[in-house]
């Protein structure tokens, strides 16, 4: 997902949290935003921010890319940030309860992923 799509579902939850907000017409071609939003108020995902404040605690840097997916009946979030040691990390969190479920990182040697924090 590029960045446009992560403001979107960001927008997205926004929205959820504020009745009347409507998304940018540009939205309804992507269907995450709609899955998220649902997700969210059904109570069967955080919101948005706070797994990026998790995210951020855990691997202080910048995010990079925001993807909402559910896998095999799991609804995660994928977070790929860049630390201040300039290693790319693929973060998945579980959506329902903030979990960090799996870190896969490398730096600029191309080391390859692992499970747990940092």
């Amino acid at each position: 997902m590029n960045a446009a799509r992560a403001v979107l579902l960001s927008l997205a939850f926004l929205a959820a949290a504020l009745p009347g907000v409507a998304l940018p017409a540009a939205a309804d071609d992507d269907r995450d935003h709609e899955r998220a939003r649902e997700a969210f108020r059904s109570g069967r995902a955080l919101p948005l921010e706070a797994i990026l404040g998790r995210a951020q605690a855990d691997f202080p840097g910048d995010i990079l890319d925001v993807e909402f997916e559910d896998e095999d009946g799991q609804i995660v979030y994928e977070i790929k940030t860049i630390t201040a040691e300039g290693r790319v990390l693929k973060l998945k969190y579980d959506a329902a309860t903030g979990d960090l479920l799996r870190v896969r990182g490398r730096n600029g040697k191309g080391e390859g992923g692992h499970h747990g924090k940092r």
